[in-house]
C-alpha cells in the first residue's frame, strides 16, 4: 500500500514537471498557423528544401535594414533609440531590434534613409565607434566583428581625372570592398583629396598607400 502511494506521488510529481515544461509555450500568444511539409530524403539524410520565392520575399522585407554595433560594448535599446533620435533625425523613425549576440538591426522605411545613414558618420556612443553596414542574410556577428570594419580612406594625390565611379571602385577594390564615395568627392566640391568608404580587414596590417597604373602605363601612388 505504501509503495502504491509512493508510486502515485512520483507519477504526480513527474506529470507536474512535464506540465511546467510546456506551460510557458501554452501562455505565448498565438501567431501564424504552421502546417506539416514533408522533408526530402537524400541518401538517407532528411533535408528541408526551402523555396526560393519564399526566401526572396522575406529577404525583401529587410532590404532597407542596417546592421549596427558598438565596438567595446553593447548599449541598451533605449540608448540606441536616443542616439538615433538625435543623430539620425534626418530619417523617418526606424524599427530597432536587439540581437542577443550584441548587435542591432535598424530597419528603415526606405532605401534613401538607409543609404543616408551608411553614408554619414563616423559616429560614436560613449566615445566608442559605431559600425554600420547593410544587412545581409548571411551576416555572422562572431565572424565579422572587429575583423571587417568600414573605414573612410583619403586619397590625397589622386588626379582629378581618376575620380570617376569606375576608377574609384577599382582603387577601392585594391584595398578592400568599396562602398561609397562621399558627397564632396562625387560632386567634386573639394579637390584636395578623394574620400571613399571601404570595408577592410583590420586583422591585417593596414596599407598606407595604393599603387596605380594609368592607361599610359605610368605608375604612381
Amino acid at each position: 500500500m505504501a509503495e502504491q502511494h509512493m508510486e502515485k506521488a512520483n507519477n504526480g510529481k513527474e506529470n507536474k514537471n512535464w506540465a511546467n515544461l510546456f506551460e510557458g509555450n501554452i501562455m505565448d500568444a498565438k501567431g501564424m498557423n504552421l502546417t506539416f511539409i514533408a522533408p526530402q530524403i537524400r541518401n538517407g539524410v532528411k533535408i528541408v528544401q526551402l523555396e526560393k520565392e519564399e526566401v526572396d520575399r522575406e529577404t525583401e522585407k529587410w532590404r532597407n535594414a542596417v546592421i549596427m554595433y558598438v565596438i567595446g560594448e553593447t548599449p541598451t535599446i533605449g540608448a540606441v533609440e536616443r542616439f538615433i533620435a538625435s543623430q539620425w533625425n534626418f530619417t523617418a523613425k526606424p524599427k530597432i531590434y536587439l540581437h542577443n549576440e550584441g548587435y542591432f538591426i535598424v530597419k528603415f522605411t526606405c532605401k534613401e534613409d538607409q543609404n543616408e545613414v551608411l553614408f554619414s558618420g563616423p559616429y560614436t556612443i560613449n566615445n566608442k565607434p559605431i559600425i554600420t553596414k547593410t544587412w545581409t542574410p548571411n551576416f555572422n556577428f562572431d565572424e565579422e566583428v572587429l575583423k571587417i570594419i568600414p573605414l573612410w580612406i583619403k586619397l590625397p594625390n589622386l588626379p582629378l581625372n581618376c575620380w570617376s565611379m569606375n576608377s574609384l571602385s577599382e582603387i577601392g577594390s585594391g584595398l578592400g570592398n568599396p562602398l561609397y564615395a562621399d558627397d564632396c568627392t562625387t560632386k567634386v566640391e573639394r579637390v584636395s583629396y578623394a574620400r571613399i568608404l571601404i570595408e577592410m580587414y583590420v586583422t591585417q596590417p593596414m596599407p598606407t598607400n595604393v599603387t596605380l597604373e594609368d592607361p599610359n602605363g605610368k605608375i604612381f601612388e
